[in-house]
């Protein structure tokens, strides 16, 4: 999957604003119909429960890029996911499991593609090779007849990392899941926009800016699926975990 200046989020805008929005090329190869169809294989978040108003299925992997490695990174062991009570509302405070990302996708040449972009992209924004601490995490969002499903019960918010990148993966029969970005604590939104082309993508610096999406809904009163990998890095010397000895 080939990367364009062109068509990809630009860092000076992220610096500037805060965030950018562009879109990452999806082939239509067998690359990426494999990487797609990963998302038909994520079991339930057991943490969402009905009255939160959202059907979400997901999967969870960790990497490390160590200082000076320019693209590479390291599969960190499976563990937890947590965000503050202050920082999430809904299911912050709680020390979370979720099934881990399989060895097929790691593998898979899109998804390391857009890996590869994303971590180059937040080194060009940060003008430095530190070490990043990146959780990729695999949500399909679903909604059946006349529900609807919201992608992010907590309403608006930021989720408490450094930067955040959402990449569309796909949706079908959908309608909904507007995305709005706000200056953390500002009123009007500085973007509102509906991610519908596979791999348009949202860069957002965390610790300026705020995001919410609105629910979905079936087009067509049956089924409707939201597919997203979004993409958290942090500082890894500000994380409270033994960083993995490289190989």
């Amino acid at each position: 999957m080939r990367i364009t200046k062109k068509t990809a989020p630009w860092p000076a805008e992220v610096v500037e604003k805060g965030w950018s929005h562009g879109r990452l090329p999806a082939p239509a190869d067998a690359d990426w119909s494999d990487f797609a169809r990963f998302w038909e294989d994520l079991p339930p978040d057991r943490y969402v429960v009905r009255e939160h108003g959202t059907t979400r299925n997901r999967r969870l992997g960790q990497l490390l890029a160590p200082a000076g490695s320019g693209l590479g990174m390291e599969r960190m062991a499976h563990g937890v996911f947590y965000q503050s009570s202050e920082v999430n509302s809904v299911y912050g405070g709680q020390r979370r499991t979720f099934a881990p990302i399989a060895d097929e996708v790691y593998d898979n040449p899109c998804f390391r593609a857009a890996l590869e972009h994303d971590l180059g992209l937040i080194r060009r924004i940060e003008g430095e090779d530190g070490a990043w601490l990146i959780t990729v995490h695999m949500i399909r969002i679903t909604a059946t007849g006349s529900d609807s499903s919201a992608p992010a019960p907590e309403g608006r918010h930021n989720d408490g990392h450094d930067y955040v990148i959402m990449h569309l993966v796909g949706r079908d029969r959908c309608a909904g899941g507007h995305s709005r970005v706000y200056r953390k604590g500002g009123g009007r939104p500085a973007l509102e926009h509906t991610l519908e082309r596979p791999m348009e993508t949202l860069v957002l610096d965390d610790r300026t800016m705020e995001h919410e999406v609105t629910p979905i809904t079936p087009t067509d009163s049956t089924y409707a699926v939201r597919d997203m990998m979004i993409i958290d890095f942090e500082r890894a010397e500000s994380h409270a975990f033994a960083l993995p000895r490289s190989a």
